[in-house]
């Protein structure tokens, strides 16, 4: 049996795993990272899926959240002359309706106030309104996003925020904090489309129109993809990965690709490596990060004997959301609108009302295939002209939410008549799309779980993010990324703040377990 001696092994080589080495290896710590598949990168991949030529993002794709983080305001000069590029929309997202009353928010504010004083002036009020809280409320959730959680810097941001605005606008806040997206858009709106734009929002994560505490992730999202616009990776997100796996080789750390982790191994003082599924071992001085979701760690990659009693029952609770289909497309030119100014619009909503997503929501729970499931269109190369031969175009498209499993079927037998479902429901918004389609690819919830075992039921997000597994990621007890097994770390989506490239876990995991 062949063993290496390292100080710290890395499960997991998507972007948090990779965030983590860096910062270990930035400390002069020798540092292994270990990944079940072919390639880098984890739910941050691209590749050709349909004809040659066309570029898509498999799953991620907005990349705004990693511009804002940490470790890109440390690495991105680094990461730039590795040959990593964004390409930028100034034209972010937009929402569709049947009735042809279409809202295109812009990183122009004036242009997109103006938007809304056309559509309705009481929308309009109440955009202006929610502005005035985002920027309230941003100054002080940001830093306690890139914090622990619990820990003394999320109260201190919270207590400066209580400070700032007072005791009755502090009381605004915290109703938006407790609010569904529907009460949001409720209490801040007067049409349905401007109810249904906020809302489509929520249905990113698995905060369904009604579900409480999901209003957060919309007010965040209209504001911050107007004021930054949006970006994703110039040449395909793998572009992102492949830089990442660069600067953490220059740095001395090593990624092996294609290599399954069978078990952590633990003694009487802690975590003190890995066993491979050809059976080498690599063993660690310093300790182990995991960035497998805590369910499929406890139950796969642990003895049941290594694994106290409290971490057994927070695996166990531990809850995944409805499931997610990605639907790709080569076609022949953009997608050809009603309302032709939709095609320049990086991603564009299409529920259509708030009433159908909760529907859809509640369908998705009861294992049936939803009759109007929300479809997220990502217009690729809108954005970024790369990803297509010149006059084609690449089409990204979510689609939320979804059973994890058909009731009395399975995702092998339902995913390409569902995809025809998807089509079919863009033909009502752009006459003659069916038409423009060269190629398709589906990923069922099934295929993306395959993909990525942390993605359990399809789960694109990694686990409901409801605010009692958000705020308590995932555990109370595990929330500051040490286990309650000695040198056994934990990183990823599974812990806060939860899924999206946000860059942030993988370095809060790493300067944990410096602190020993």
């Amino acid at each position: 049996m062949s063993q290496e001696n390292v100080d710290v092994v890395v499960i997991g080589a998507g972007h948090q795993g990779l965030v983590a080495a860096t910062a270990l290896a930035d400390k002069g710590l020798s540092v292994v990272v270990v990944e079940r598949s072919d390639v880098a990168g984890g739910a941050i991949r691209s590749g050709e899926l349909t004809l040659p030529g066309f570029t898509h993002d498999y799953w991620a794709t907005n990349m705004g959240l990693f511009l804002g983080s940490p470790y890109f305001a440390k690495h991105g000069a680094e990461l730039g002359a590795l040959g990593l590029k964004f390409a930028h929309s100034s034209t972010p997202y937009a929402s569709a309706f049947p009735n042809g009353k279409n809202l295109k928010v812009v990183q122009d504010g004036d242009a997109t106030a103006a938007m809304w004083s056309a559509h309705n002036a009481g929308d309009a009020q109440g955009w202006a309104a929610l502005g005035a809280l985002f920027g309230d409320f941003a100054g002080s959730y940001f830093p306690m996003y890139g914090n622990p959680l619990p820990s003394k810097g999320t109260w201190q941001g919270a207590r400066a925020l209580w400070k700032a605005r007072g005791k009755k606008g502090s009381g605004e806040l915290l109703r938006i904090l407790l609010s569904s997206t529907r009460a949001l858009g409720d209490r801040y709106f007067e049409t349905p489309e401007a109810k249904s734009l906020l809302a489509a929002w929520g249905m990113h994560l698995d905060y369904a129109p009604d579900i409480t505490g999901g209003a957060v992730f919309p007010l965040l999202e209209c504001f911050l993809d107007m004021a930054n616009g949006m970006s994703i990776v110039e040449g395909g997100a793998s572009n992102l990965v492949n830089a990442m796996v660069a600067l953490l080789e220059k740095k001395g750390g090593k990624v092996l690709l294609g290599t399954d982790v069978a078990r952590i191994l633990v003694n009487e003082k802690g975590a003190f490596g890995v066993r491979l599924a050809n059976g080498e071992q690599i063993l660690a001085k310093r300790g182990v990060i995991s960035t497998v979701v805590l369910p499929v760690m406890v139950n796969n990659l642990l003895e049941s004997s290594d694994v106290p009693a409290h971490m057994k029952q927070a695996a166990a609770h531990y809850r995944f959301g409805p499931g997610t289909m990605m639907v790709h497309l080569a076609t022949n030119g953009p997608i050809p609108w009603s309302d032709s100014e939709l095609a320049k619009f990086a991603y564009v909503h299409v529920g259509p009302y708030v009433d159908d997503m909760a529907r859809t929501y509640q369908q998705s729970l009861a294992g049936e295939i939803p009759d109007e499931p929300l479809l997220v269109v990502g217009q690729s190369s809108a954005v970024d002209p790369s990803r297509a031969p010149e006059g084609k175009a690449v089409v990204w498209i979510q689609v939320r939410t979804l059973p994890n499993i058909p009731k009395g079927s399975t995702w092998a037998a339902q995913s390409e008549r569902v995809a025809d479902q998807v089509v079919a429901k863009l033909e009502k918004y752009a006459p003659g799309f069916t038409d423009t389609i060269l190629g398709r690819h589906v990923m069922s919830p099934a295929d993306l779980q395959a993909a990525n075992p942390n993605l359990v039921g399809g789960d694109s997000v990694a686990g409901s993010h409801q605010l009692d597994q958000f705020l308590m990621r995932p555990s109370l007890d595990l929330g500051k990324y040490a286990t309650e097994i000695p040198r056994l770390y934990i990183a990823g989506a599974g812990t806060w703040p939860g899924a999206g490239a946000n860059a942030i876990s993988g370095g809060l995991a790493a300067a944990r377990l410096l602190k020993g």
